[in-house]
């Protein structure tokens, strides 16, 4: 099992960098479906999703989201996070099987509350473009 991070909010600094690889799996998408039954046609039937110009089934954009709750929580900066807000731009759509990087930059600090924000963005490797970018509000918790 894998052990958080645990970076102090002392130790963040703005420009600090981190990244990680997260690939959208068939157990990635069917624990999505699972937890929100989002079964729209567009998300998995191909022949459909084709039909409106795609590849194949688009997926769901929370399952970025999800990526960047794996990544506050567990990556950067770790354990003593909670996430805040959320605001992605999908770029591109992405697709079962894509490998994607999420790269997170520490572009401002609010010492009163702990707070960090990072503007985040997914390159998705498979496709060699961009997938989403946005910002991410984190408090850092005391230890």
């Amino acid at each position: 099992m894998e052990a958080p991070n645990c970076i102090s909010y002392c130790d963040l600094a703005e420009g600090m960098l981190a990244e990680r690889t997260y690939t959208v799996t068939p157990a990635v998408y069917d624990s999505f479906l699972c937890a929100f039954g989002d079964r729209s046609p567009i998300h998995g039937d191909a022949a459909y999703a084709a039909l409106r110009g795609f590849e194949g089934p688009v997926m769901h954009g929370a399952i970025l989201n999800g990526f960047v709750s794996h990544f506050v929580g567990m990556v950067f900066p770790g354990a003593n996070s909670l996430l805040l807000s959320v605001e992605l731009r999908y770029a591109e759509p992405t697709y079962l099987g894509d490998t994607l990087e999420l790269r997170a930059q520490c572009v401002q600090k609010f010492d009163a509350k702990q707070v960090v924000v990072l503007h985040v963005a997914f390159f998705n490797q498979t496709r060699g473009l961009s997938a989403a970018t946005g910002r991410v509000q984190v408090q850092v918790r005391a230890t």
